[in-house]
């Protein structure tokens, strides 16, 4: 990507940090870990706020892209890309958004590619320490897949208030709790 053809982003909304999604069994697809610098050579997980947006310029056009919620798939960060009065619709990844509206704006035949992360900032030093501001933790939670009765399933463990529980999700729906 060439520097002529992009103007740096812009924050224009900060987004929510909401418990029951960066906190919850499925919150792993909630952060991204980026290794940018702020101050010092830590990796940072940074929450993917919903309702987070960028307005950005490539090649002289401006692009939004917001952080939204499916609701067929609540579990997840989906993403829109705004240019030119034309939206992608929701998709499950935001180069996929990008990359749609800048394609559909310039054409197929221009193969310029651009990665999602980079562009709402998750390698930005502002943007990372602006996400990172009044992140309150809850606890401890981690989640991993792995198969529970020959089905592929969440196991989401969490210590909350000084009580451990362990709980197994198949298809977005609780199966089991310990």
């Amino acid at each position: 990507m060439s520097k002529g053809h992009f103007t740096p982003r812009k924050l224009v909304t900060i987004g929510n940090v909401v418990p029951e999604l960066h906190y919850g069994p499925f919150s792993r697809g909630w952060w991204y870990y980026s290794d940018s610098q702020i101050q010092d050579s830590h990796i940072y997980a940074i929450p993917i706020r919903l309702g987070f947006q960028v307005a950005l310029k490539l090649n002289q056009k401006h692009f939004i892209i917001r952080i939204v919620r499916n609701l067929e798939n609540p579990n997840t960060p989906d993403f829109i890309c705004e240019g030119e009065e034309i939206d992608s619709g929701v998709l499950s990844s935001s180069s996929a958004a990008i990359n749609t509206i800048y394609e559909c704006i310039f054409g197929n035949k221009n193969k310029t590619k651009y990665p999602g992360a980079t562009m709402l900032g998750f390698h930005d030093p502002y943007i990372i320490q602006q996400m990172l501001n009044n992140k309150n933790y809850e606890g401890f939670a981690s989640s991993f897949t792995y198969k529970y009765k020959q089905k592929q399933s969440v196991i989401w463990q969490k210590i909350e208030r000084g009580i451990f529980s362990i709980s197994i999700f198949q298809k977005g729906e609780m199966v089991k709790q310990f």
